[in-house]
């Protein structure tokens, strides 16, 4: 696992302008928020064109996701976040916001293999309201380690109806 260093050794890759697609899924970043921040930082600093972040099963948390929020909707197209069971409301509700921001160039998200529940789903949708940019957003996957589906009711499922159907947000 690379950690709090390597997220922030990664700045040495700032002149790299034609990197597309990083990934560094199943790395352990449960106790590097401030190595989020530093990736997030790099993101928004860099002059280039990365199209995809993965972040699969990395063990962040609500803390780690507002710290790199903003860096990686405001500079990718491609973000995985699918498998980060520790992100919660609080987390999904700082995604959120970045997805309204005018700046999103979010066109695919991948929060799958997550447990986003009702209110979850219902944080994402008013996240939607005004985004113009996001295509995909995968919601689908059991939690790991169990064999339930995805916990989205219908009243969770329908917080999306409004969106969907304002066809100025699609």
């Amino acid at each position: 696992s690379i950690g709090n260093e390597g997220l922030s050794a990664l700045a040495a890759l700032a002149n790299c302008t034609s990197l597309e697609e990083l990934d560094l899924s199943t790395n352990d970043f449960s106790m590097a928020t401030a190595g989020l921040g530093s990736l997030s930082d790099w993101l928004q600093a860099a002059v280039w064109n990365l199209n995809a972040l993965s972040l699969r099963s990395c063990g962040i948390d609500d803390e780690g996701l507002q710290a790199l929020a903003n860096g990686a909707t405001n500079h990718c197209k491609d973000l995985d976040l699918s498998g980060n069971n520790s992100i919660t409301v609080l987390g999904l509700r700082r995604l959120s916001t970045s997805l309204q921001s005018d700046s999103c160039r979010l066109e695919n998200l991948d929060l799958g293999w997550m447990d986003i529940g009702d209110d979850g789903a219902e944080v994402l949708a008013r996240g939607l309201i005004g985004n113009k940019v996001l295509i995909r957003m995968h919601l689908c996957g059991a939690c790991e380690g169990t064999d339930d589906d995805i916990a989205i009711t219908p009243a969770g499922w329908s917080a999306f109806s409004p969106v969907l159907c304002d066809t100025s947000s699609v």
